[in-house]
């Protein structure tokens, strides 16, 4: 039978955004599905009964899927995924200690990639498949991006144009999402927000720009109110929530047209028409 409460699945939900995001839906009275590498005995107890965790990494599909399955088990519905965990570069991109070597340098550590936008994609999948399964098909999917998907952070690139890369894919499959499954997916672009990825240098260093965890929580809130946001992508800078502008067409139509939906190439690639009203034949 499914749960009276509204349920929601929340990944790298055992600290930081994660975390406020758990507590914050309990206390609203909802079941939420925390899924991380390890629990947290902190958070646990804050929660108690209204939450339950899963060992899962988000950078391995069988292991993303087994923690979806066991929450549908558990609950029986799928209101919200939050699909939140990450982490930064695991090996330094400009090998500037590799100068002088003649010898190829070592392939770099991607799991930042892994984790940041493998898992993103595969949470999505998991979180359409299960959410056409509700009584009233269809819920709510949101990303973690970050102010770096548009402000590149020089410290770490690879974290920078993974985040850049999860919000284009919210902006790129949103409406057809809305349209085909009645799932409404947009992201959240935290600013600076003293999480345990960051050093204790650079948190002292940013002391005066800090995002607290509550306007996080405030920016994840609004998507689930605001039943028109669907693409969207909320920067949350100190104190504030600001709506990402979208992008201006540089060059006016040739820029519109440059990423055009091609109905025959989409019916290709997906199986049925998109039915999105403006799509070339």
């Amino acid at each position: 039978m499914a749960s009276t409460k509204p349920v929601a699945l929340i990944t790298g939900a055992s600290s930081g955004m994660g975390a406020g995001f758990t507590r914050d839906l309990v206390q609203k009275g909802w079941n939420v599905a925390m899924v991380d590498l390890k629990a947290s005995p902190d958070v646990q107890a804050d929660v108690g009964d209204a939450a339950t965790f899963y060992t899962g990494d988000v950078s391995d599909y069988d292991s993303q899927a087994k923690c979806f399955q066991a929450a549908w088990d558990t609950y029986g519905r799928l209101d919200l995924v939050c699909l939140n965990a990450g982490i930064i570069d695991r090996s330094p991109l400009y090998i500037l200690q590799h100068r002088n070597s003649s010898d190829i340098p070592p392939a770099p550590d991607l799991k930042c990639t892994d984790v940041n936008v493998k898992g993103v994609y595969y949470g999505t999948q998991l979180a359409i498949h299960f959410m056409r399964k509700n009584v009233v098909p269809g819920g709510s999917i949101v990303v973690t991006a970050s102010a770096s998907s548009l402000y590149p952070h020089e410290c770490y690139p690879e974290y920078s144009g993974s985040k850049a890369a999860v919000w284009n894919f919210v902006r790129a499959s949103a409406r057809v999402l809305r349209i085909k499954d009645n799932i409404r997916i947009n992201c959240i672009r935290p600013g600076f927000v003293p999480t345990s990825l960051a050093p204790p240098g650079m948190i002292k260093a940013a002391e005066d720009i800090i995002t607290p965890l509550e306007t996080i929580v405030k920016a994840l809130n609004k998507i689930l109110d605001d039943k028109t946001l669907s693409g969207a992508a909320l920067e949350c800078s100190m104190d504030k929530i600001l709506l990402t502008p979208e992008p201006e067409f540089l060059n006016g139509e040739a820029s519109a047209r440059a990423s055009f939906l091609w109905e025959p190439g989409f019916v290709a690639m997906h199986g049925e028409a998109s039915q999105l009203p403006e799509a070339a034949p």
